[in-house]
């Protein structure tokens, strides 16, 4: 369906209020320390209001396109500013400004009197507006540009604690993580133009669609570029490090960035651009082996973790990389259906994590040797949890989502890495809901209760498992109209997925149900004293996260910095600087020989001035003596002028002209007494004045 355009919009609002209560905040944020809330959370819940509006547009009249401005215009390259709203436009704006808007109100009371208040929900407000421009952009090159500012966003927010060490280290190395990622997203930017001779992504689209030839190679590097900024952005293997340092942020930056703005960019850029995608099998598989990667290495490392946080950043790393193996296999519909289900459930989890360590005050870093039981409420509410994410992820029919593999090797690694990753997310799941409340407070006596929760207590089972039995039927309904409304706005293989409940999705339930099991008994189980030594390196090879920060740290952080602490030494101080101050001793030098040269050249010039004096002496006398010949034949030619005027001028010519003059007057004056004075006789006079004038002028001529 084509888009209808418009030259302005009331949806050009959605990024601009949060944008203008961020812009606001910057500038008056010390008249309002402590009241930016009032200004952010209306500005973003009417942003939320107007993707509602949008939503329902787009529903009844197809995709919305808005024109602004030309923002760059240099040869053939045309950047366009201007929003582009479709199917796949107004789902991310809902998932964007909904779990935003929520976000706020929970910092509304999470960050009161924080000293940098305004600063927080300016930075907040900023990095929704990014995300939601990133979303809407009609043109590559805004893409990009909003990509960077959400990631400079991140870099501020992340560092909001910056009086802590581990906070600023923790920011810097997200923002390096991602910078050298974002190099590979400008170069596939530019390659994009030089391969479709536009950046304006419609066209781009329509290009990939009507199959134009385009050859490989160019598809294939242009798509492995831009891939390079969703492995940053979504932290996939192996750009991941960056994530779970990102805890150091508060938990309302850690929930938008988990499951609102930042990581959702990847997933979301793939699927933009899935037609082009498409075209090059060799980057799918690339695509789909980096998530699959990603997806079981990071739900493993999650079953080592002992802070709540962390466990949850490397479940977070996990579900994007099943997005991004979705994304891989051409299953883009369903990547889109993952994202916004983990993007509420993840927001969900993280606010409700802020509020457990609010009320605990720490984080989980010791177990105990022998673990408390814990309420049976507790476990049936692991057990549901560990289930719902079955239900939102795998909802709908996804048979055909594995045979869009040409090889049945690939299909069975799919399948295994599919069903492992469900299975240790259900192992991590009952861990984390099973272990925050496992201990009270620091600092409690023992003989002060524990702290239990309200939540999964045993009379709020049964209603637990009601509402899950009604998101099952609403998932089931959703995913019918969910594949039909997204399919037209993405390319690939999901748009020959059908749209009907599969009973496929009984072996990813049982698995869950058989992850929760595990967990359970080793739970309940005591501790065995002897362990394999395997499974002792295993356990240490994942609870250091693969070693891959220390592989960094060792082979790229500090060869870098021994780099630039050696080029600091023997390139700046050693050859730069002794060359600069070499010059200047020189220029001091030569300074001073130019000096002696100077004060010589006066000397001459002196000389040469007093015998100049001398010369000009000699020429002031004869100036004199010609200014007495000039003298004497100025008094005779006064003496000439006097005689002339006396005697010829007023004697002679003055007096004749006189008498004329008198003569002709006497005559007017006797005409005028016999003849009327009429305006035919004036007319008369002067036409033969004329007449005697151009005679006089004619006879003078000859």
């Amino acid at each position: 369906m084509e888009a209808f355009e418009k030259t302005m919009s009331i949806y050009t609002l959605i990024p601009f209020l949060p944008l203008a209560a961020s812009l606001i905040l910057t500038l008056f944020g010390e008249q309002l320390q402590g009241k930016g809330q009032r200004l952010v959370i209306p500005a973003i819940a009417l942003s939320f209001l107007l993707s509602i509006i949008a939503f329902l547009e787009v529903i009844a009249n197809g995709p919305i396109n808005v024109q602004l401005y030309q923002f760059l215009n240099v040869g053939k390259l045309v950047v366009d500013m201007g929003f582009f709203l479709d199917q796949l436009t107004v789902l991310l704006l809902l998932l964007v400004t909904g779990v935003s808007t929520v976000v706020q109100v929970y910092a509304s009371r999470y960050m009161v009197g924080d000293p940098r208040h305004s600063r927080f929900f300016a930075l907040t407000a900023m990095f929704t507006a990014a995300m939601t421009l990133l979303v809407m952009s009609s043109n590559l090159m805004m893409t990009f540009i909003f990509w960077e500012l959400m990631g400079l966003c991140s870099y501020l927010l992340i560092s909001h604690y910056a009086e802590r060490p581990s906070a600023a280290r923790a920011a810097t190395k997200v923002f390096l993580v991602n910078s050298v990622a974002d190099a590979g997203l400008l170069v596939g930017v530019v390659l994009t133009f030089l391969t479709f001779g536009t950046l304006d992504i419609q066209e781009i689209l329509v290009i990939a669609k009507s199959g134009a030839d385009v050859s490989d190679l160019p598809i294939t590097l242009l798509t492995l570029c831009l891939f390079c900024g969703a492995v940053g952005k979504s932290a996939q293997m192996p750009a991941h490090v960056w994530l779970p340092f990102a805890m150091e942020a508060p938990t309302p930056v850690s929930a938008l960035i988990h499951a609102a703005t930042m990581v959702n960019a990847g997933p979301f850029l793939l699927v933009r651009l899935s037609p082009v995608i498409v075209l090059s099998p060799t980057a799918m598989t690339v695509i789909t082996i980096v998530g699959a990667m990603t997806a079981l290495f990071a739900a493993v490392v999650s079953l080592t973790q002992t802070d709540i946080k962390r466990t949850l950043a490397y479940s977070t790393i996990s579900q994007l990389g099943f997005m991004v193996m979705l994304c891989g296999v051409g299953a883009f519909v369903a990547a889109i259906f993952h994202l916004i289900a983990h993007g509420f459930f993840k927001a969900f989890l993280f606010l409700s994590t802020g509020n457990a360590l609010t009320a605990t005050h720490r984080h989980l870093e010791h177990e105990e040797e022998t673990p408390a039981l814990a309420r049976n409420g507790l476990f049936v509410g692991a057990l549901i949890m560990s289930i719902v994410p079955v239900l939102v992820f795998f909802s709908g029919s996804y048979r055909h989502l594995w045979l869009s593999q040409s090889s049945s090797t690939a299909e069975i690694a799919l399948w295994i890495v599919g069903l492992a990753t469900i299975f240790f997310t259900a192992m991590y799941l009952f861990k984390s809901v099973t272990t925050i409340f496992r201990r009270g407070p620091t600092g409690a006596k023992d003989s002060e209760p524990l702290v239990s929760p309200d939540l999964f207590s045993a009379r709020h089972v049964i209603g637990v498992a009601v509402i899950a039995a009604i998101m099952i039927a609403l998932l089931i309904t959703v995913w019918r109209w969910f594949a039909g409304f997204l399919s037209p706005a993405v390319g690939g293989a999901q748009s020959q997925l059908a749209s009907e409940f599969s009973v496929w999705i009984l072996l990813p339930l049982l698995v869950a149900v058989a992850g929760w099991i595990v967990a359970y008994v080793r739970f309940r189980r005591p501790r065995l004293q002897q362990t394999s030594v395997l499974k002792k390196r295993l356990y240490v090879f994942f609870l250091n996260k693969g070693y891959f920060d220390d592989i960094y740290e060792v082979f790229l952080v500090r060869p870098t910095l021994k780099l630039a602490d050696w080029t600091w030494r023997k390139i700046d101080q050693g050859i730069i600087d002794k060359v600069i101050i070499s010059l200047g001793t020189i220029s001091t030098a030569l300074a001073h020989r130019l000096g002696y040269l100077d004060a010589a050249i006066d000397k001459g010039v002196m000389s040469v001035g007093t015998g100049s004096t001398a010369i000009a002496h000699r020429l002031g006398y004869l100036d004199a003596i010609v200014d007495n010949r000039v003298t004497s034949v100025g008094s005779v030619s006064i003496g000439l002028a006097r005689w002339l005027g006396r005697f010829v001028d007023t004697e002679g010519i003055s007096k004749t002209v006189d008498g004329l003059g008198r003569s002709v007057d006497a005559s007017g004056h006797a005409a005028r007494r016999y003849e009327p004075h009429t305006l035919q006789h004036n007319l008369l006079v002067v036409v033969l004045w004329l007449v005697a004038a151009l005679g006089f002028f004619y006879w003078i001529g000859g």
